[in-house]
């Protein structure tokens, strides 16, 4: 069994899929039943391989499905459960699965989690939840891209959408589960940790913390042509986060585009900030430049700059949050030595290939250079590195009935290092 090719075995299974998955769009409703109870999914199986041309490249085939019970609304209230699984069928080497952030790295191994449990009430406007959720904010958010089952939070927060346009909520997050975003907690990120453990920081600051939590507000106006939002996070006795961000967007006969603007603050705070372990004070400004084409042609240009300040490798994506204008999508930003004074240029285009008759396909290609310090960013020789250079290449499909496949393929060009290869094909059946 060990021997089985598994791309092979990979286009088994979404072939599986997608068969079942159109005959279930036969019958939209067979996944509903009683008095608006329903069961929803997503039966996810896929083929990673990192190569770092070392010891430490990773490969490996894995199915991560998840599958939730959502009640009605009585009252006001409703709920849901997400139980998710993560296997590899025993085909994998626990050699080559240390950076594939499926498993536990340390301990690669299938398991089970309880990933969502919540209660929520509605009413006019006013919304509370409290329990575990995949919440999706800018800097706290489920990153559900990556083969792994998604982040989920022990949370409680409150949404107001009272007044048009506009959107207010405060919240509390206290424990966070996801092999890909909080790997460095002990546990691996295949159970809940607190958000000081599942930080990036360093060890000594986590013991410091205490098992703290985080705490946000939040801020959104939209009214279609312009969005401005502001975000405040505090991750207690580690380092407050402010996020803006403005977007203006339009379109002129068959062209639409969105111009934005945003920054973001990194600052320490508590603990953190009255011992010696770790320093954070840095800024990240960005801009960018979208737009698509009634033809099916889209295109994206970014820019980002990081402030001359220490901290980047301790909090960038840490907690699943990926806002960022200019990044790339598998290898990004810890194979460089660090991202302090750098900036970030993007150039990306794509196309929507059911203009010409393939729907649901499209296919997109994108181009990250990173003008790095070298006074800041050394190769593993202690050499200074002026840049790392990203080349990727994405298909995506997606069907009517629940059926979707990722396939995508990335090359790192870093300076005094080896190049790394990224290769993920990913698909399966939402329902």
């Amino acid at each position: 069994m060990k021997k089985i090719n598994k791309l092979s075995l990979v286009a088994s299974v979404l072939i599986g899929l997608s068969s079942s998955a159109v005959m279930a769009a036969e019958d939209a409703k067979w996944n509903e039943f009683g008095d608006g109870w329903s069961v929803t999914g997503d039966i996810r199986a896929g083929y990673v391989k990192y190569d770092y041309n070392n010891p430490n490249d990773s490969k490996g085939f894995y199915t991560t499905p998840r599958v939730s019970i959502n009640t009605p609304v009585a009252s006001g209230f409703s709920a849901k459960v997400t139980g998710g699984f993560a296997t590899d069928f025993g085909l994998n080497d626990e050699n080559e699965q240390n950076k594939n952030f499926v498993f536990d790295a340390s301990d690669p191994k299938s398991f089970a989690i309880l990933q969502e449990a919540y209660l929520r009430y509605s009413n006019k406007g006013n919304e509370v939840t409290i329990g575990r959720e995949e919440i999706d904010t800018p800097m706290i958010s489920n990153d559900d891209y990556y083969l792994a089952i998604p982040d989920s939070f022990e949370v409680a927060y409150y949404t107001n959408t009272m007044f048009e346009d506009m959107m207010f909520t405060a919240g509390y997050v206290h424990k966070m589960a996801g092999v890909w975003d909080s790997g460095s907690a002990e546990n691996g990120g295949t159970n809940f940790s607190s958000m000081s453990e599942a930080s990036f920081v360093s060890r000594a600051d986590k013991r410091a913390a205490d098992d703290a939590g985080a705490g946000y507000l939040g801020f959104v106006f939209d009214n279609g042509t312009h969005k401005a939002q502001a975000w405040g996070y505090r991750f207690i006795d580690l380092y407050d986060v402010f996020f803006s961000q403005y977007d203006y967007t339009n379109k002129v006969g068959g062209f639409s585009y969105d111009a934005g603007l945003q920054f973001i603050n990194f600052a320490e705070t508590g603990k953190l900030e009255s011992n010696n372990f770790t320093t954070i004070n840095y800024n990240i400004t960005s801009a960018k430049f979208a737009g698509a084409f009634d033809n099916g042609l889209d295109f994206n240009l970014a820019a980002m700059k990081f402030s001359d300040g220490q901290g980047t490798g301790s909090t960038v994506a840490a907690f699943g949050g990926y806002p960022f204008f200019a990044m790339g999508n598998i290898v990004h930003w810890f194979n460089a030595g660090s991202f302090q004074n750098a900036a970030n240029y993007q150039v990306s285009a794509g196309y929507d290939l059911s203009k010409v008759g393939a729907e649901g396909l499209g296919v997109n290609l994108k181009y990250v250079y990173s003008d790095l310090d070298s006074d800041y960013s050394k190769a593993s020789d202690g050499q200074g590195q002026d840049y790392q250079k990203t080349y990727d290449l994405s298909l995506s499909y997606a069907h009517a009935s629940g059926t979707y496949l990722n396939m995508q393929y990335q090359y790192a060009d870093i300076e005094h290092e080896d190049g790394i290869h990224g290769f993920r094909l990913i698909g399966g059946y939402k329902f």
